[in-house]
């Protein structure tokens, strides 16, 4: 990996006819990677984003048969606060951790330090409006070092006071660029036009202006999502 690597375009992009055809693809992408890495190695990991579109894929994903005893997840980010409102892990409790999948083992970020040293099998990334992925946002304190190819630490804090994209909840924890990229497959989801042309703009732009350029580092392990 490294910034050379990043103006290159052989990941996949997917575009589906709708959301509901996107929440079915990624279901079964996920579904499918998680079953590949059960099979050859008796377990799987994967990180989790939070925001809106996940929601519905981690809902269905719930409902899927597959042993989820041998599946451990940690999460890509969370915000810091004395409330659980806009946490990512109570989302993924609420919406995931039900049905066939309440068994799987949900890892604080601080304790996954075996995940992220042997590598996810699978990352789940959004992207705002912003350009943000993870919580590397445009203008964050930190966020050089956040996305500084060499950093040997996997968990920082992100300060991201003034961050449009950060909302009410300015103070993260996030995975770095390289916890991140040692991951075996890495999933992109985008949905509406507006994102859509944020991530084409990204492009042009350097990965502290547009964060979620960064993630083109992972070249054919990067897949690409988006619904209208």
């Amino acid at each position: 990996m490294g910034l050379a690597n990043l103006n290159k375009t052989n990941y996949a992009f997917r575009v589906l006819q709708d959301r509901g055809e996107l929440e079915a693809m990624a279901t079964d992408w996920i579904a499918a990677h998680l079953r590949g890495a059960i099979a050859d190695k008796g377990k799987a990991s994967l990180a989790l984003s939070g925001g809106s579109t996940p929601r519905p894929i981690y809902q269905a994903l719930s409902s899927v048969d597959m042993p989820w005893r041998q599946v451990q997840a940690t999460l890509v980010d969370e915000r810091i606060s004395d409330s659980e409102s806009g946490s990512n892990g109570k989302m993924v409790r609420e919406l995931l951790m039900q049905n066939n999948a309440s068994h799987m083992e949900l890892i604080d970020m601080s304790a996954a330090s075996d995940l992220t040293n042997s590598g996810f099998d699978i990352c789940i990334m959004g992207m705002g409006t912003d350009g943000h992925t993870a919580s590397w946002f445009p203008g964050s304190k930190n966020l050089e070092e956040a996305l500084a190819i060499n950093t040997d630490k996997s968990v920082i804090e992100i300060e991201a006071a003034g961050c449009p994209g950060a909302g009410q909840y300015p103070h993260r924890r996030t995975f770095t660029l390289p916890a991140v990229m040692n991951s075996g497959a890495l999933l992109l989801l985008i949905t509406g036009q507006e994102k859509l042309r944020v991530f084409e703009a990204a492009m042009m732009k350097s990965v502290f202006e547009a964060p979620v350029k960064a993630l083109l580092a992972a070249g054919e392990r990067l897949t690409v999502m988006w619904a209208p």
